[in-house]
């Protein structure tokens, strides 16, 4: 059954599309491998050679290697494209950090619009809009009754732990701007001004 999508802003409808439904540029493939390496810099690190647009995507999981460079390299999440202004992050209006990119304003009004699993938390989630933020890493430290054992750490202190670096964290700062996600979108739904919205296989 097709469903309506919005309209795609240019740099979304460029992406790969799996169903129809283009695939966020952070997300995860399923045919990749991880593995942990040694770098220089960030001593372990997970690694992700999954490949945009080989195998399938897993939708709601990110890439570890695409999620570091986008917080390193102010990417957007969704398009992949640097952010030169403010910064859109969804998740809860007063969440203290954010594992996702941040976003353009159109591709977060498009996924708010788009993205399943965003319209069925519309009423619990929040929008925080940033200029920038400090990183903190997310590190696997190892394994305790068949879980990860993880720990947020500074960077200085994570590359000694000897754990293995799995994602950047982005600490939203005290000046941060938060919305309801479904107030800030009314405010914004404008900002997707293609004439006609796009059919989308197989997504209810």
């Amino acid at each position: 059954m097709k469903r309506l999508l919005p309209p795609m802003p240019p740099q979304i409808a460029a992406l790969p599309q799996e169903r129809g439904f283009p695939v966020p540029w952070v997300a995860d493939w399923a045919d990749g491998k991880e593995t942990v390496e040694f770098d220089p810099v960030y001593g372990r690190i997970l690694i992700c050679d999954c490949v945009p647009g080989e195998g399938r995507a897993t939708l709601g999981i990110n890439c570890s290697v695409r999620q570091r460079q986008g917080m390193r390299d102010r990417l957007c999440g969704t398009c992949g494209n640097p952010l030169t202004g403010p910064m859109v992050m969804i998740g809860e209006k007063d969440m203290p950090y954010s594992l996702e990119p941040g976003l353009h304003l159109d591709c977060a009004v498009f996924s708010l619009l788009a993205c399943p699993r965003l319209l069925h938390a519309s009423e619990r989630a929040g929008v925080v809009v940033l200029d920038g933020y400090t990183l903190m890493e997310d590190r696997i430290l190892g394994v305790r009754d068949g879980e990860l054992v993880r720990s947020l750490l500074p960077p200085l202190l994570g590359a000694v732990s000897g754990g293995a670096l799995a994602f950047l964290v982005a600490v939203i700062p005290e000046n941060a701007q938060r919305f309801r996600s479904a107030d800030w979108l009314d405010a914004n739904r404008h900002v997707l001004t293609a004439a006609s919205p796009t059919p989308s296989e197989g997504h209810q």
